[in-house]
């Protein structure tokens, strides 16, 4: 973190994220988005790149999402994030009851990370780390996390993003885990390469990875026999747009038993068809509830539950696309797939492939497949007793989780946080996802993941704030000072709008308690309030460097709320200034010093401050390696290129410069630098410079016709705000 910040010795807080698919992918963003405070994050994900995960990590186009694009934003309060993105990508085809390919939805994942990674304030870093966690260690205030490359590294908050596991291996074909005719992991790179068009598959399981499977064959021209088994047989059911049906079990008085559950379902199914509505409206009505309900079960109705009712639920519960369904459909009346409910009771391994024997559910009687390979396809493995993993045999062995009590993942607080063996809920380790199944049922798909990713960043962020404020007001008001004896008590921090790449800059005399602000916005009055409020600091100014175009300043608002005195340059036609600043004017607040320096060019009374005689606060003047535009509010190119080369450059080298913007996540430069590689200044004449500048030909600020009128009346806008101080 750039020391720019804070003039203060409070590190930044750290997280560390393993496993950068969709559910970590979306913690990262979710921070990024909403740190206020200097974060780190780390994202550690094993594969080559972030953001897609297994599920989305597919480039068969014919691979398609499950859900419709209109219901599968990564954002709970952005319903049509997704759709809105498709539409600015080049997929304005795309209506929100479309079923897009995975690929594209891994995109989007990707570009949502990217564009909070780009957005993010400058005190924020973000780093992504390509290895494998192996091991943690947790202590009372930070977490070593232990990867497969030798590097470890530390945090404060660690999130297990874990995604799905591999499937098992089930225990009929154990005999066969070391043969080259069975694949272990339907989704690596080797489950369908080197196959025959005559070959004969065998896909063990029917569910949604059976389908992914039959898919990718059907992509590569595979002509041969697909078998496909699971223990019921059931076959792949199939979306349709339906009618939202009305909730119908209320949690409070809903069964508590897996019967009486079922019961009730299918009653109301038969209810639904005599109104003409679909099972899958009755279905999908319950998905508000099915968290609450599957919690208000005891054990052993859960367990019932498992046994009974968990396939047919999840054949009905997790649908596919209908293009999908027609593939399916069009493949069996074809006699190239097909399904058999039963249990496979032995494999037989020959030179040119495996005879599997095979007990029909209904009839008892055997069959034997002779295939040429044998694909797991089960699912993902959400038993962590068996699962063979280094990080989950480090987590167990130091009793940092407890595994649930159904033998599906682990068990978690409600803000996702671990319990660890002793029942003890963890302040530094969380989770999301399929590790949390066991626990909430339902937590597998988009809608449930994304409001988990949003609730922990939230919940992380929080967490972080209360004690990175605890310790700005330790540092501001102890009785020792901050900074040398010889030296002004100037707390310096500098904020962030990420709408307008807005810096404002708060100054605190730490003696005094007092405050003022330097270009605030309206939109970011509720932060500055929140600040002011908890480090009880009282805020004296609000000074503005000149009218704005590019948004409206929050000053009246402040000076409404606070109290303070709003200071405008002169000569800027602001007519709601309670003071005009004027070049050479000095400013105190205790002991600190704000000297005004004219800097006209880009507006025609633009004013740089000089605060204690080390920071320089340039406005529109000077950014790093740039400068403000010259073209409106009667700007002047040469006037600007005099302000700066005569007056800024002439301080000393050493001075600090910060920016009104940087669109780039810059925070901080001196005026030696700025000297030397400015490319709009450095060895550039006056006459080239205002060429530069008057052909730049640059689109006008989106705000600007309402911005400078309310500018120039210190952001007095037609509003109403709800703050208390």
């Amino acid at each position: 973190m750039d020391t720019s910040f804070l003039n203060l010795s409070v590190s930044p807080q750290i997280v560390a994220i393993i496993g950068g698919g969709f559910s970590g992918s979306l913690v990262a963003a979710n921070l990024l988005r909403n740190a206020t405070i200097p974060l780190t994050i780390k994202l550690i994900e094993r594969s080559h790149e972030a953001g897609r995960g297994v599920a989305y990590g597919t480039q068969i186009e014919s691979h398609l999402l499950n859900v419709p694009a209109g219901k599968m934003s990564a954002f709970p309060d952005e319903a049509n994030h997704f759709l809105n993105w498709l539409h600015k990508n080049g997929y304005e085809e795309v209506i929100a009851s479309t079923f897009v390919p995975r690929r594209v939805y891994g995109d989007y994942v990707q570009a949502i990370l990217k564009e909070a990674e780009e957005n993010t304030p400058a005190y924020v870093r973000f780093e992504k780390i390509f290895d494998e966690a192996i091991a943690i260690e947790s202590a009372s205030e930070n977490t070593t996390i232990y990867l497969s490359g030798g590097e470890c590294l530390s945090a404060h908050k660690v999130v297990l993003a874990l995604g799905n596991f591999p499937a098992s291996l089930p225990q009929p074909l154990a005999s066969l885990e070391n043969c080259e005719h069975y694949i272990t992991d339907a989704w690596s790179h080797n489950a369908i390469a080197g196959l025959n068009p005559e070959d004969s598959i065998l896909l063990v399981g029917t569910g949604l990875t059976m389908v992914d499977i039959v898919v990718a064959l059907q992509a590569k021209g595979f002509q041969g026999k697909i078998h496909a088994v699971s223990r019921h047989g059931l076959m792949p059911l199939c979306q349709e747009q339906n009618y939202i049906y009305p909730a119908f079990i209320d949690v409070a008085t809903a069964p508590k038993t897996a019967r009486q559950l079922l019961h009730l379902v299918r009653q109301e199914i038969k209810i639904a068809a005599s109104q003409g509505q679909d099972w899958r409206t009755v279905i999908d009505a319950i998905r508000p509830v099915t968290q609450e309900l599957w919690q208000a079960l005891p054990l052993t109705e859960q367990k019932r539950f498992l046994r009974h009712v968990k396939a047919y639920w999840e054949v009905h519960r997790h649908r596919i696309a209908p293009e999908i369904a027609n593939t399916l459909d069009i493949a069996t009346k074809l006699g190239k797939l097909n399904y058999y409910g039963g249990r496979i009771q032995s494999c037989q391994e020959l030179e040119n492939g495996v005879n599997v024997t095979i007990r029909d559910r209904k009839t008892g009687k055997n069959r034997v497949l002779h295939v040429n390979r044998i694909i797991n396809c089960t699912g993902s493995n959400c038993n962590y007793r068996r699962m063979q993993h280094p990080l989950l045999a480090s987590l167990q062995e130091q009793r940092l989780i407890r595994l649930n009590s159904l033998s599906i993942g682990v068990d978690t607080a409600t803000n996702g946080a671990l319990i660890d063996a002793d029942g003890k809920i963890s302040k530094q380790l969380y989770t999301l996802g399929t590790p949390r199944k066991g626990t909430l049922w339902e937590t597998t798909a988009v809608p449930e993941i994304r409001v988990q990713a949003a609730n922990l960043a939230m919940e992380i962020l929080n967490s972080f704030n209360d004690k990175f404020y605890a310790a700005i007001k330790e540092i501001c008001f102890s009785k020792q000072p901050v900074l040398a004896s010889n030296e002004s008590q100037m707390i310096f921090r500098q904020l962030f709008d990420r709408e307008s790449c807005t810096y404002t800059y708060l100054i605190i005399d730490s003696e005094t308690h007092t405050a003022l602000l330097v270009d605030p916005v309206l939109e970011q009055v509720e932060r500055d309030l929140q600040i002011l409020q908890e480090l009880g600091l009282t805020l004296r100014y609000c000074l503005e460097t000149h009218i704005h175009a590019d948004h409206i300043t929050g000053t009246d608002t402040l000076r409404q709320i606070t109290g303070c005195v709003a200071i405008v340059p002169e000569n800027s036609y602001a007519v709601g200034g309670n003071r005009y600043i004027r070049d050479g004017d000095i400013l105190k607040l205790g002991s600190v010093e704000i000297q005004a320096i004219a800097t006209p060019g880009h507006t025609d009374s633009h004013m740089t401050y000089l605060v204690n005689k080390t920071h320089l606060l340039t406005g529109d003047a000077l950014f790093i390696r740039g400068c403000g535009r010259t073209d409106f509010q009667n700007g002047d190119a040469g006037s600007l290129y005099d302000a700066v080369t005569q007056k800024l450059f002439t301080l000393p080298d050493e001075t600090l410069v910060y920016p009104g913007h940087d669109y780039q996540g810059r925070t901080v430069s001196t005026i030696g630098e700025e000297k030397q590689w400015n490319p709009r200044f450095a060895g550039r004449s006056r006459n080239q410079f205002i060429e530069l500048m008057n052909n730049l030909k640059l689109p006008f600020p989106k705000k600007m016709n309402e911005a400078v009128p309310a500018n120039q009346n210190c952001g007095k806008f037609i509003t109403i705000w709800d703050f208390q101080i």
